[in-house]
Order: structure tokens, then sequence, then C-alpha cells
């Protein structure tokens, strides 16, 4: 297997999305606690953080070393769920506010018998007009200085070849595969897309000679810079990438499929699970537009003083359409990152900082009518 570098660049990853996404992969075949939510949302975030909007994701380094393998693994393989979310943002145009997600592990009930339960199978499957394509996260710790290797290694190489058949056993189903590398120097991820045309239409990858080398540009659409003395508004209805800066490199690898499977499913959220998160998260008095809402704010102190906190709540029913990620970006103004996913909200606030009140929630998050 060969894999041919075709970009480089920066991607935008969201600290409240990344907490977000982990909580909502759930095994609806086993039992589901909010307070085991809880206290993942706060290991996670103790170890992680993003000091401002638009800042690299970071990770404390030296409690990450000194922790069992089964804790780097859990924060690694977490990171990795939240950069491949971001990755199908950036590649695919992914947008949460359009576009279903489901956890391989919390497949609702019609979609048990398309895929098999049986072997491998991936993390994420994600939900486009042109169909669905399915998501491998995986990552490790990198010790050498160098914090992306020069060349795909052998377990990367070693998984590819198992989505592969996985994708042929499927009728050619599309994927793609991230990998995290967690350093001294920060945190990177390496995205892997199938040898195939139809790739060519999702990648926008340009490039322009300085000098004697390449710069690339990416991901598809160009991050825009407010000119300067401007607000920094960005206009409302363009779904962009949340805040959190990264290193990112895209890789072709294996062959694999032709075209994805067109769905017509309509592939509701996971209610199940959701549901189960709101019978057992405790209660609270309030409401975001006049739903009632469960949940608690929670300190990320696992390690030491908090440097941020972060609320897990659940709504009683779906809330009204929600805004885009750079709409509810603008709108915060940098006080707060929150993300609202049906009925799921994952908010992530400098402990320094007052808790957002429930109505300034609601003007950040949700669309006005």
């Amino acid at each position: 297997m060969t894999a041919t570098q075709v970009g480089q660049g920066d991607l935008q990853v969201g600290l409240a999305r990344l907490i977000h996404i982990n909580a909502l992969a759930c095994d609806l075949n086993r039992v589901v606690d909010y307070r085991t939510k809880q206290l993942e949302v706060r290991l996670l975030a103790s170890y992680l953080n993003a000091p401002g909007v638009g800042d690299p994701l970071q990770v404390d380094h030296q409690a990450f070393v000194a922790s069992s393998r089964h804790i780097r693994s859990f924060v690694t393989e977490s990171s990795g769920l939240g950069m491949l979310t971001a990755a199908s943002e950036a590649l695919f145009a992914w947008d949460n506010t359009a576009h279903a997600l489901h956890s391989f592990d919390a497949l609702p009930g019609p979609m048990l018998t398309t895929y098999r339960t049986g072997g491998i199978r991936p993390d994420l499957l994600f939900h486009l007009p042109s169909g669905r394509v399915a998501g491998e996260a995986r990552g490790r710790h990198r010790r050498a200085k160098t914090l992306l290797p020069k060349r795909p290694l052998a377990e990367q190489r070693s998984r590819l070849q198992e989505l592969a058949l996985w994708s042929a056993s499927h009728r050619d189903h599309a994927y793609f595969m991230s990998w995290v590398w967690i350093g001294s120097s920060g945190i990177a991820v390496d995205i892997f897309l199938p040898q195939d045309k139809r790739w060519d239409d999702a990648l926008d990858v340009r490039w322009k000679r300085q000098g004697e080398g390449h710069q690339w540009h990416f991901p598809v659409r160009e991050r825009r810079t407010p000119p300067e003395g401007s607000s920094g508004q960005v206009p409302a209805g363009d779904p962009g990438p949340p805040p959190a800066t990264d290193a990112l490199r895209v890789m072709r690898s294996v062959p694999a499929a032709t075209r994805p499977q067109p769905t017509a499913d309509p592939l509701s959220r996971t209610s199940r699970l959701v549901r189960r998160l709101y019978d057992t998260a405790p209660a609270l008095d309030a409401e975001l537009v006049g739903i009632p809402v469960r949940g608690t704010w929670v300190p990320a102190d696992a390690l030491g003083p908090a440097q941020h906190e972060v609320l897990l709540a659940v709504l009683a029913e779906e809330p009204p359409r929600q805004a885009g990620v750079r709409e509810r970006l603008a709108r915060a103004e940098g006080r707060f990152d929150a993300c609202l996913d049906g009925r799921l909200l994952t908010v992530v606030r400098s402990a320094a900082q007052p808790s957002p009140g429930w109505q300034e929630l609601e003007e950040v998050l949700l669309s006005p009518a």
C-alpha cells in the first residue's frame, strides 16, 4: 500500500464539539447513565484545553505521559472522534444542523440490518446528500520530535486494509480514516482517503509556489479573515468550522469504492440513547425556549484546579431550528463554546468566567423564528 500526500494545513476543532461527539458514542445495548458520561467529560476536559477562540487544541502532556495506558488510550481515542468529525466538515461540508450523524455503536433499529454486527467496523457514520460515509478514528502517542511521521506506519496500513475489506463487504461503502498524534509539541492528525476519483470533487486542495517550496491551502472552504476594523461577524447561514486550530495532513491510500450508496432513510437522531441520558440526568430548574433541561456543570479539575467547566445537558424534546456553527461562534463572541445537536447540549466555558444564562444560550444557539 502506498499513500500520496495531497494537502496539509490547519483543521478547526472545537472542544465543546469534541466532548459532545464522545457523549453520543454509546452502545445502545449497554446501560447508559448520565453520571458515567459526566465522569468521562470531567476526565477528558482535564487533559485537553483550548485557551481561546481560534487557539490550538492543547493537551497536558506531562500528565498524559504519566498516566496509565488505558487513560492515554481514552484521551487519544476521544480526541480522534473529535478530529474525525472536524475533518468531515472540512472535506465533505458535513453540517450537523442539516446532516445526520450516528455512532456504529448506537445505530437506530432500521439500520441494524444494513451493517454487520460482527467483525471490524468503523466508528461514525456521516449522512450526506450524496450518500453515507463511514469514518474511522484512531490515534497514538508520538514520542519522536516530529509530530507527523514521514510515511504511513505499519499499523496504519493494517487498519486501512481492514477498512477496505469492510467497505468491499458492504457494496464498496465510502469511508475515510483519521489518525491523531499526541506529542510534546501538540496535537496533529493524518487523514487517509481511499484512492478514488470521487474524492477529486470533494477535495479542492490548492497550492501556490513560494520560492522553492509549496504552500498548501486546506480545507475546501478557505477561512475568511474579517478586514481590520470590522466586528468579526460572519454572514449568517455560512456553516464553517468551530474554533481551535490543529495540524492536518491529508493523504490518499488504499483503493476502495465506486460511489457511496444513496439513502432515502429519514435517519432520526439516536432518540433512545438521549432518552436514557435525560432520564438519568439530575433535575435542573431551567428551560431553553420553554423546553425543560436536565444536567449540571462539572469542573475539569481531575488533574488540579479547573481551567474550564463543562455543561452536559439534555432537553426534554427537540428544540427549534439551530443556528449554523459560524453564526453561533460570532454570537458567543468568545465567551463560551457550545454545541447543540438534537436534544443534547454541551457548553464549555472558562472557569474564570460566569456561566452563560439560559436566555443567552438561547440567543446564541437557536436561529430566530
